[in-house]
């Protein structure tokens, strides 16, 4: 006869239901583990080349060597399916979802407010001293021009005067013909081309201003919808990273023995390419150029001071860490690169 065993701890009991249910729980995820543990594969100690040419070598002497090799075949196919596919989404999708921001929902509605809800044309003083910059420049160049051209420009609307231009030049000095005018410039006209696009654009100062109003009227536009697409395509990104965790530590993985799979030299020059192009002797340059759009992109003053600063900091940050990283990581996983990167600097 059995006995029940009484419950002298006070607690509920789980039933049977219960039971079976945390039992299927750790089942499912002990399967998750092993599906991670067979994808991902952390860097440990020793890189992970020692270790799996050493298990590929007992596989080799214990085990069947043809499901060995359709089994690797695989792995790796999945593994470069993964990546070029996680590649592609981080890729593309933020991208996407940039553009069609900008295009069908921050556009649109920055011109609504900016051009009815306000009065100003220009988003910052700089865009205002740019505009201001250019008039002038163009005042002085139709002053040159009055200079060397001693005569009036007006539209011609008659068809037929000049099948090649539609601005003809009216005499003003005496009794000289449009004749005479050709004649005697016929050796300058061969060696100075006109220009003619500003006069089709824009004949007086007047109308160079409302070009002027009416190209930074869309900068200013275009500087507000970046902000608000940049910042969706910077959400859509996070949210990426966060959703795709398993997939981007597959495709980390995959390139990273990519990488340890070449050469110590091939490696090196990749290392040293990197850091020349981002932290090098010419990267200023580049740099600078970088902040300028940046500043440009989201219609930021720019300032020189400002620009100075950046270049002159955020490489140095860059060096450091890249010096971190190949002391703290790529001098335990391959000295023979470190000692080749070495030499290649020196």
């Amino acid at each position: 006869m059995v006995s029940d065993k009484k419950n002298t701890s006070g607690l509920p009991q789980p039933s049977f239901g219960q039971k079976r249910f945390r039992t299927e729980d750790r089942g499912n995820e002990a399967a998750n583990r092993q599906i991670l543990s067979i994808t991902y594969e952390e860097i440990g100690l020793f890189p992970r080349s020692f270790s799996r040419v050493f298990d590929r070598f007992l596989k080799q002497i214990f085990s069947d060597v043809e499901n060995l090799v359709l089994r690797e075949y695989r792995f790796y196919r999945y593994l470069f399916l993964t990546t070029i596919k996680c590649l592609f989404v981080l890729l593309f999708v933020p991208f996407l979802v940039n553009f069609l921001a900008r295009t069908y929902i921050a556009r649109p509605i920055a011109e609504y407010f900016w051009n009815l809800g306000q009065n100003e044309i220009f988003l910052n003083a700089y865009q205002e001293k740019r505009a201001f910059s250019e008039l002038k420049e163009f005042e002085e160049k139709l002053y040159f021009e009055s200079l060397t051209f001693p005569q009036s420009l007006s539209l011609s609307k008659e068809k037929g005067k000049d099948k090649n231009s539609s601005y003809w030049f009216k005499p003003t000095i005496g009794d000289v013909t449009e004749k005479s005018i050709l004649e005697d410039n016929k050796t300058f006209n061969k060696s100075f081309v006109f220009d003619t696009s500003i006069i089709l654009s824009s004949l007086w100062p007047i109308e160079k201003m409302k070009e002027l109003a009416l190209q930074y009227n869309d900068e200013s536009i275009e500087a507000i919808s970046n902000l608000f697409a940049d910042f969706l395509g910077f959400s859509t990104l996070i949210f990426l990273f966060m959703s795709l965790e398993i997939q981007i530590n597959i495709t980390k993985s995959f390139l990273l023995e990519i990488f340890f799979g070449l050469d110590d030299s091939k490696k090196s020059l990749l290392i040293l390419f990197v850091t020349d192009l981002l932290v090098g002797y010419h990267s200023p340059n580049i740099w600078e150029l970088f902040f300028q759009f940046i500043f440009y992109h989201y219609g930021i003053p720019e300032s020189q001071t400002a620009i100075f600063l950046l270049v002159a900091t955020l490489p140095v940050l860059l060096d450091v860490l890249f010096k971190y990283l190949i002391f703290r990581h790529l001098n335990r996983a391959s000295p023979a690169t470190v000692a080749t990167y070495h030499a290649m600097i020196e």
